[in-house]
Formats: C-alpha cells, structure tokens, sequence
C-alpha cells in the first residue's frame, strides 16, 4: 500500500476526566463569554420563578369561594361579583411580559453560545495544526494517518455540534434548578422535599447509564478513525489493490471494521437513551408524591403553580438525559484530541544560535553516533564519518541498512540517541531546523506534489522564484519539454499527489523543485528511479553539474550513478562496513564488488551479508 498505517492498533487516550479538564482549559478564552451566559440565564431563571406565582394569584383572584368557582368564571364580564379585575390583568400581563422578556434573553444566549462553539472549534484545529508541525516523525510513524484525518474533522465537528447544543443547556440546566428549588421552597416546603427525594435515584441512574455507555462512545470513535485509515489507505493504493486483485479481502477488512463500528454506536446510543425515560419516570412518581402531600395538606392554591415548578424542576435532568448521547460522544472525541495535544513534542528550536544559513558551506561530522527508532533495537552504533564541503557521498546497502536514516539525521527529521553531527564545525542542534533545512535539497524516490500547478508546485522550493527562474529550473531537470506539451502548460493543474503525471514527469517536477532552492547541500534519494535510461543519463549530466562545490549525498541502488562520487558508503545493519572510492571498493572484493558484479555480470557473491 502507500501508506501503510490504517489498520494499526490504536492506543486509547486518556479518560473522560482528562478530557473534560482539556475541554474546560480550552475555555478560559470565552470565559467571559460563558459569564455573560450565565448572567443572562440566571435572571431568565429567575424571571421562570415569577411566572408560577403570578399564575397562582390570578387562579386565587377567581376563588373567593371555592365552591362558586365555575359561577364567577362564567360571569366575570360582571363587575359587581367582586372581582379585582384591575389585579388580574396587571397580574397576566406582568406574567405575559416576563415570558416575552424570558424568550428574548434566551435568544440572546443562543446568539453568543454559536459564536462560542465556532470559534472553539476554530482554535481547536488551529492548535491540531499548529502541533502537527511540532510533532517529530516519530509520532506519525504510531499514529495512522486516518486517526489524524478523523480528529481533526469528526472529533472537533462533534465538541463544535456538542458545544452549540449544550452550552446554553447546562449553564441554565444549572441556573434553572436553583432558582426553581428556592421557588419550591417558598411555595411549599413540604413539597419541595417531595421534589427533592427524586435526586439521589436520579444520579444513580444517570451514573450506572452513562458509565456503561461511555466505554462504547469512545470505542465508536476509534472505529471511527480506524475506518477512515482504512478507506484512504485503499484509495490511495487502488491500484495496488486491484494489481493483486486483492478487492475481496479489502473489502471484508472494511465490511468488519464497519460492523464493528455500526455495533458500537448502536449500543452506545441504545444505553444512553434510557437515561431520558428513566428521569421521566421518576418526574412522574414525584408528580405523585406531590399530589398526595398537596392533598393531606389541603394547600390546593399551591398545587397548579408546584406542578409547573415540578416540572421545570425535573426538566433540567431530562434535557441533560437527551443530550447524554452527544455529551459522551464529545468527551470521547475529546480524548483523542487532547491525546494529540498534549503529545511529547520534537525539541524546540529556542535556544538555536544560528537561524540563517548564509554562511553554510556544507562540512560534515559524524562522532560517535547511536540511533534508533524503537529503544529496543539500536539501529546505527558509534558511526563515525567526515564529509568535506563539496564532497560527493554515495550511500549504498541494503533494504534496512539504515541508508535513509543516516539522511533523517542529517535533516534532523529525527534526534541522535548519542554522540553528534556537525556542520561546518558546529552541532546541528544549535542551527534552528528552518535554517538548516533551508541549506538542503531534498529529492526522494516517493514523490510528493499538491494539488496546484506544476509551476506553483515547482516554486515550492523557492517561494520568491520568478517565472523564468522556473522555466530554467525545469530545464534544467529535463521537465520543460513534457511540461509544454501539456494542456496550458506550466498553468497545467495537477490532481492531489500528481496522478495526471506518470511517475517519472513527477520525479522532474520534484528535481526542478530541488534545483530552484539553489541548496547548499544536496541529497538525493533514488532521484532517478522512476525516470527511463535515457532520460536518467539526461538528467544525471545535469546533476553533476549541480552538484559542484555542493556537498552531495545520493542513496543509490543503481550503482551506474555513483562511480564518480567522492566516496562510497557500504552500509549494513546501521554500520558503515565499507568505503572508498568505486575502483577502490572493486579492488577489495567486498560486499560493494558483489553487488556491482551482480547488478552487471550477473554474479551473486553476497560475502555472507545480510540482505
């Protein structure tokens, strides 16, 4: 496959505290905005108190005698029954008013909670992205792309959706619970300690639901991620797929990861709905309770306005009940986010005391070097090796050798375990990453071109570069004839990854994009594995012309590209074994004489080294 990460294990990421402490974090931004919320729910709650109370002097202005109730109801339009007409309408329309001014407030909320979850969101992914450039290689070597994909998008549109539905919920769930407690205990203690006998059943459901559910939210988003590792790794190696008709086996690989996924979310989603039902059962035996007490104590005035307060007393826990199922799926999303956020990051380049590169002239210095990408296995051990500016330096060995790393390190894509690499003299930690890579050009077997035009992806090594400049760069790779042939020339669109180009117009693309940097340093990584012959025998009569007064270094496994480097490095299990010059490596009769013996005269004379 190209990228084969999809269906690595993920690691779960830390638990739904953790993640609930990042989302508050995250929040001390709009902490402001989250007070003016609260403000303005809690005077709208408090508003809500009035309403009830209202509501029970209108029904006692209508009772002076509770038996001819229905007879003044009838006849109210006549003024001499006794009624405080004046009393009753001021009482509704201060009840109509505060309704109105209640419904206005909480538009306003509303207003300002969408704002809160847009720009959440939005500083979300800009931190992702931000920290993805602070991540060393190392990172994306455990973490599949797809799980990076799904966090970034799925996760942070989940905590945004969560965000806009739940703000105003919670903060006036909150609000509106106290201050209707406190209008409880005003109208009728003796009920309001009905009332509040539901609690402790309450939270034991809402507990024993959600602790249940939340192990299969944060599985579902997993399978989430782990799926679209999946779908993009099979996109982007399709023809992989189909050359080894390989569509069956692909697709049960999907078809299971998509079971498993629609089964998690189907549980999470089926445990976490009982929580609203629960809580109206229980909203319902209170009503019960309260009836009853109401009766033994004979205070009917109090009931009609208790019951709306019941109600509204309970529907707090009912809307917390209905959102449960977003709430568990944002904190399980959320773990995954903050995973990514709080990851260990690459060194930082604060202390560096070079950050230019004018004065680069390209003198290497290997000392005593370890590496190694899993702590277990020490990949290269105590290299040592100088490289003079302008030098030529082939890498050669097999898979594994360690040819590549030795080129990361250099890069500092990754940190040495021991010893140092210097530059001209100096460590390479003490350049700041931006200056030293700034002195590379880099040209790898694995072409990566973006979505764009050939000439803005020609100019991605070197922003400032006029049109001729690459016109002249893409000559000079051998690109410009291929490149006017097509439609709209330079101007020509290339699809995502370059696949309207054969592999080999990709590669030049990739070679002019090296020579317009005008580098100090060159590598050049199998630069010429997916070009013809005669196009590479082209190509390489412009390298070398490049590569004068630069210090080079070519991984090569055609070994017809690098007799006349400088020197020749023979690597093997981390290890320079071998080096010298192409005659000089031919005279031992090692194992670089048994690879070009077999590469040309068809010999295998291996030495016994492992391939």
């Amino acid at each position: 496959m190209a990228r084969g990460h999809g269906r690595r294990k993920i690691e779960k990421a830390t638990n739904a505290k953790q993640a609930f402490r990042g989302l508050l974090r995250e929040f001390k931004p709009f902490r402001w905005h989250l007070l003016i919320i609260a403000f303005l729910l809690i005077i709208a709650s408090l508003i809500n108190i009035f309403i009830p109370i209202y509501l029970r002097d209108i029904v006692s202005s209508f009772a002076p005698g509770n038996a001819r109730f229905g007879y003044y109801f009838l006849d109210m339009n006549n003024p001499t029954l006794g009624l405080d007409w004046t009393k009753v309408f001021r009482d509704f329309g201060m009840m109509l008013a505060m309704l109105m001014f209640a419904i206005i407030i909480d538009t306003i909320g509303q207003l300002i909670a969408i704002r809160i979850s847009g720009r959440y969101a939005y500083t979300l992914r800009d931190k992702i992205r931000k920290k993805i450039d602070r991540l060393p290689l190392s990172y994306f070597d455990k973490h599949p792309y797809g799980e990076l994909l799904s966090i970034g998008t799925n996760d942070v549109d989940a905590i945004a959706q969560t965000l806009n539905s739940t703000i105003i919920t919670i903060i006036s769930s909150v609000a509106n619970f106290v201050t209707i407690l406190i209008g409880m205990l005003v109208i009728n203690w003796r009920l309001a300690l009905v009332a509040l006998g539901m609690l402790p059943l309450t939270f034991l459901v809402t507990f024993v639901v959600t602790k249940n559910s939340q192990k299969q939210f944060v599985t579902f988003q997993h399978k989430t991620g782990e799926l679209e590792g999946l779908v993009e790794e099979n996109f982007s190696g399709l023809q992989v797929v189909q050359l080894f008709n390989q569509q069956d086996k692909q697709f049960d690989y999907f078809t299971n990861l998509n079971d498993s996924m629609t089964k998690s979310n189907f549980w999470s989603r089926w445990l976490s709905s009982f929580i609203f039902p629960s809580i109206r059962f229980i909203s319902n035996l209170g009503f019960v309770g309260v009836l009853v007490v109401a009766g033994i104590t004979n205070d009917i005035a109090s009931l009609a306005p208790f019951v709306i307060f019941l109600n509204n007393f309970m529907q707090p826990f009912q809307q917390i009940g209905q959102i449960s199922a977003n709430i568990q799926t944002t904190l399980a999303g959320a773990e995954r986010v903050f995973a990514l956020l709080d990851a260990p990051e690459q060194e930082s380049d604060v202390n560096a005391t070079l950050t230019t590169n004018d004065h680069v002239v390209g003198e290497f210095c290997f000392k005593n070097v370890d590496f190694s990408y899993n702590p277990d296995v020490e990949l290269i051990q105590n290299m040592n090796l100088h490289v003079k500016p302008g030098d030529t330096i082939a890498i050669v060995g097999p898979t594994g050798a360690g040819k590549t790393t030795l080129v990361n390190l250099i890069m500092r894509f990754y940190e040495i375990n021991d010893g140092s690499i210097t530059l001209d003299g100096t460590d390479i930690r003490d350049y700041s990453r931006g200056a030293l890579r700034r002195s590379v050009g880099m040209v790898l077997q694995d072409t990566w071109l973006f979505k764009g035009s050939i000439k803005n992806n020609i100019r991605y090594g070197n922003r400032d570069a006029t049109d001729e400049e690459v016109i002249e760069a893409a000559k000079a790779a051998r690109a410009h004839h291929f490149i006017t042939t097509l439609p709209d020339g330079y101007e020509f669109i290339l699809n995502e990854d370059g696949t309207n180009l054969s592999q080999g117009q990709r590669q030049l693309i990739t070679i002019a994009r090296a020579i317009i940097s005008k580098p100090k340093i060159l590598i050049l990584d199998e630069a010429t594995s997916s070009v013809d012959t005669r196009t590479e025998f082209a190509i390489q009569s412009v390298m070398d012309e490049i590569m004068k007064d630069r210090t080079t270094f070519i991984i090569a496994h055609r070994l017809s590209t690098i007799k006349n480097a400088k020197k020749i490095l023979v690597m093997n299990k981390g290890s320079i074994i071998e080096n010298g010059t192409h005659d000089e490596l031919l005279m031992q009769d090692g194992f670089y004489a048994s690879l070009y013996n077999a590469q040309f005269l068809g010999i295998d004379n291996s030495n016994g080294i492992d391939e």
